[in-house]
């Protein structure tokens, strides 16, 4: 009777139970801040929707464990008040018979037949130990009646008393066992309200979910759209012209400055370079020069290949800028750059020859004419006023084809330039007693290069040359000229007198080599301190 009795407290205790974890995770959810940790994250609006889905979702298993578990419990419920019923119908038909027996009635059944009773209700009844007890003194008391033969009224009483406990016993196992049932029942019609509720939760929050969704959805598309809108605007009132073509060569877009200048069927437009990206698959970026309407147009052109998510080329892309009229300024300041370059070059150029006309040849032949002169009045001395003329003379005639080897190179446009820059160093042996050193780097290289440069170099060796010569005091020179990799490098080192760049105002020379530089779109440094000399190093790139 305890066993069963307690089975009804546990289900009490199992559906309390349930209820109490329930209220317990709901009060742990609002109390122990797990909602703000949760509003406090970083996950996405999507991520806490389905995880508020896993929640319920394992709220639905939780109850369909219980409701399987509580069906087991009244099926084991069930099968015991059966029981209970089929032992009280036994242990009363058994008492009937027991009765006429007792009576010595002629229909009593046999006391064989009384034992197999009782041992059916000990098989029914074998998990009871009370009701086994009974069962076997009353089937111990039958077997010492058959043996005897005669009955006292106290073994009468005795086994009416057994009968009517095992009666009692059953009648309180067949209230407990209904009880069970009903409790039973009241638990499934509570879990399958709760389980009707939480499946309705389930289904108002999978259509919010799905309502979300689709607002979402119709959002994302509108910003898209947008956005698409905001993009066609940006490229139609750009300054850049814009196309994308499919694989078949056919215009997909095209904004309207392309349209403008290139015509809807883009007619002069350069496909041979959509064509390379589609082999290539990779981006081109070059400078186009374009004959539009009979007119040179310069285009600064990107065309690229888009690809799929699968890596593979399924249209092609250009973005061109016109850049004529920044074409056209560069070349107008670059030709006023030039002009002015080469007149300042001709005005140095005719100053240094003035001076040199002014400061020598003109001193030598004003000289020979005061000797002449004062011959012509002193006769006494005319021979030897004539020698100091004729001297003169001749040292004017000399400083006059030295003048004129330096503004003319002899052979430049027929001799190679290292020949013209060794016969320069050689007059600078012969002629100052300097002691010269010259290294020449890819001699081939170097007097392939074009007659400008190759000119503009030996100018400003000269030039160089003649500052060492007039005011560097130097003992020795030092001249590299190489060609390294796509630039052409030219080196004068002297150990001069040297000076400081910091308070030197550069002359002429100076300035003429800047200038010739420049103009070669090359890079001049001067390196030099007082008393250690002074090297020039010029980088020109080809």
């Amino acid at each position: 009777m305890k066993k069963h009795i307690s089975r009804s407290g546990g289900m009490k205790d199992r559906l309390t139970g349930l209820l109490q974890s329930v209220r317990q995770w709901w009060n742990s959810f609002y109390s122990d801040g797990v909602r703000e940790k949760i509003n406090n994250s970083k996950l996405s609006w999507e991520e806490r929707l389905l995880l508020m889905g896993l929640v319920i979702v394992a709220g639905i298993l939780l109850l369909g464990i219980k409701l399987y578990e509580n069906n087991r419990s009244n099926q084991q419920a069930y099968t015991q008040l059966d029981e209970s019923r089929a032992v009280l119908m036994e242990t009363i038909q058994l008492r009937t018979e027991i009765k006429e027996q007792l009576e010595g009635s002629q229909e009593s059944p046999g006391l064989s037949r009384l034992n197999a009773q009782i041992a059916t209700i000990r098989a029914i009844k074998k998990h009871s130990a009370v009701q086994e007890n009974r069962l076997r003194s009353l089937q111990g008391m039958l077997l010492s009646w058959q043996a005897s033969g005669n009955q006292t009224q106290t073994d009468e009483k005795k086994l009416q008393n057994l009968l009517d406990g095992i009666m009692a016993e059953e009648q309180r196992n067949l209230e407990i066992r209904k009880a069970d049932v009903e409790l039973g029942n009241s638990i499934d019609q509570r879990l399958y309200v709760l389980l009707l509720v939480t499946l309705v939760i389930l289904v108002l929050f999978a259509g919010y979910v799905l309502y979300k969704n689709q607002l979402a959805t119709l959002q994302a598309k509108q910003q898209l759209e947008n956005n698409k809108q905001i993009l066609q605007s940006i490229i139609d009132n750009s300054s850049t012209m814009v196309y994308v073509k499919d694989m078949l060569g056919r215009f997909i877009f095209k904004n309207k400055n392309f349209e403008e200048v290139f015509g809807k069927s883009g007619e002069h437009l350069n496909e041979s370079l959509d064509e390379t990206v589609l082999e290539t698959r990779t981006t081109t970026e070059i400078q186009e020069n374009l004959l539009i309407n009979g007119a040179t147009c310069h285009f600064y052109s990107i065309r690229f290949p888009l690809l799929n998510k699968h890596n593979q080329v399924y249209a092609t892309a250009g973005i061109l800028t016109d850049i004529t009229e920044m074409i056209q300024k560069q070349e107008a300041s670059k030709e006023k750059e030039i002009l002015k370059n080469t007149l300042a070059v001709q005005e140095s150029e005719r100053m240094e020859i003035g001076m040199e006309l002014h400061d020598n040849i003109t001193q030598l032949l004003a000289s020979a004419k005061l000797m002449l002169d004062t011959a012509i009045r002193q006769t006494k001395r005319k021979d030897e006023h004539l020698e100091k003329a004729r001297d003169d003379v001749f040292t004017a005639i000399h400083e006059a084809r030295k003048l004129s080897h330096s503004l003319v190179v002899p052979g430049l446009e027929t001799e190679s330039l290292t020949d013209a820059v060794m016969r320069l160093l050689e007059r600078l042996k012969t002629d100052n007693r300097l002691m010269v050193q010259l290294k020449l780097v890819a001699r081939k290289k170097i007097n392939s290069m074009e007659p400008g440069v190759r000119l503009a170099l030996y100018r400003i060796l000269q030039e160089q040359v003649n500052n060492i010569i007039k005011h560097a005091e130097a003992s020795s020179v030092l001249v590299e000229l190489r060609h390294v990799s796509d630039s052409i490098q030219l080196i004068v080192q002297d150990d001069g007198v040297g000076f400081d760049p910091d308070q030197y105002q550069p002359g002429i020379g100076l300035s003429n080599i800047n200038r010739r530089v420049r103009h070669l779109g090359g890079d001049c440094r001067v390196h030099s301190m007082p008393g250690e000399g002074c090297q020039l190093k010029i980088l020109i790139p080809l």
